[in-house]
């Protein structure tokens, strides 16, 4: 049997909301024919798409490799119906406003040459902006990287490196750039898994091995308040120092003993990532990139 473009929306939207209601919502039908379309189209292609618990559908293997052909498979059918009545859809993209600002105005000024009327850019947390480019709510996106998700071409721009912010700990001077290694046994003040899963894990994976006593994610609501914290705890915190970077907006660091890690040590790459299936925008994609590329591959370093 013959998979129809209706059962490849439903599963895209069942994918982006994660249940059926929301995505019964989306879609204008109720629940119970859009549980049976996705129980046919599982039924087709012999295999779950999702699994499914408490009312939460997420995305089996299965789901996970067949997302980006579904998206693009809609994206083209999309662009059919905008083709017949003279549009063309323009480039969305997003900037994770945690990374540097020199880079996310680049990329508005590069989409601008590329895609004219591309609307203004989405701002959210790497892991966000991530799932919206999986399910082709936008087409390119500044991100935190690596990216373990199948279907996703990227590009690194830039590396940033991290130093450790305390009130007044002389153990920590050491007379030369910390390793992790330094601080085990401590209690760390970090950034949260949640902003990019896969390239937070990495760091969170360095300080298991490293032997950090405890390290403790501070929620971004909470981080205006970070500094006091650590007068009043004498707790040490991850930072990075650049002005080009966010973060450094939240600290005084006339106030605070700031002690940087050797090179290499805890780097941090970010950069541009899109859908490698992406035909509808390949062009202005190519021309993006293409004029975001470091030469020679010299990746910008921020400390």
């Amino acid at each position: 049997m013959a998979v129809e473009l209706s059962q490849v929306r439903a599963f895209v939207a069942v994918s982006r909301r994660g249940t059926i209601a929301a995505a019964a919502e989306d879609l204008h039908v109720t629940p119970s024919p859009l549980s049976r379309t996705i129980r046919e189209l599982e039924r087709q292609l012999g295999g779950d798409l999702f699994s499914r618990s408490y009312h939460q559908f997420t995305r089996t293997e299965l789901g996970d490799r067949l997302l980006p052909l579904a998206v693009e498979l809609v994206a083209q059918a999309d662009e059919f119906l905008a083709v017949s009545r003279g549009e063309s859809a323009p480039l969305r993209f997003g900037a994770t406003p945690w990374t540097s600002r020199v880079l996310a105005q680049r990329l508005s000024e590069a989409v601008a040459d590329a895609s004219p009327s591309a609307p203004d850019p989405a701002s959210e947390l790497s892991a966000v902006l991530l799932e919206s480019l999986r399910h082709g709510d936008l087409d390119l996106a500044l991100v935190h990287l690596p990216i373990a998700e199948p279907g996703i071409a990227t590009l690194a721009l830039a590396q940033y490196g991290y130093a450790l912010a305390s009130i007044a700990d002389p153990t920590l001077d050491l007379g030369r750039p910390l390793r992790l290694s330094d601080l085990a046994g401590r209690r760390l003040l970090t950034l949260p898994l949640a902003m990019q899963p896969t390239s937070m894990g990495k760091m969170f994976e360095a300080f298991k091995r490293a032997g950090i006593g405890t390290v403790e994610e501070i929620d971004l609501r909470d981080i205006i308040g970070v500094q006091t914290r650590l007068v009043r705890t004498g707790e040490v915190m991850l930072v990075t120092r650049s002005t080009e970077l966010p973060a450094s907006r939240f600290f005084d660091f006339d106030q605070l003993e700031v002690y940087p890690f050797a090179d290499g040590e805890l780097d941090t790459t970010v950069g541009l990532a899109w859908r490698e299936r992406d035909s509808v925008h390949a062009k202005q994609l190519d021309s993006i990139v293409a004029q975001l590329r470091p030469p020679d591959g010299d990746l910008p370093y921020f400390r």
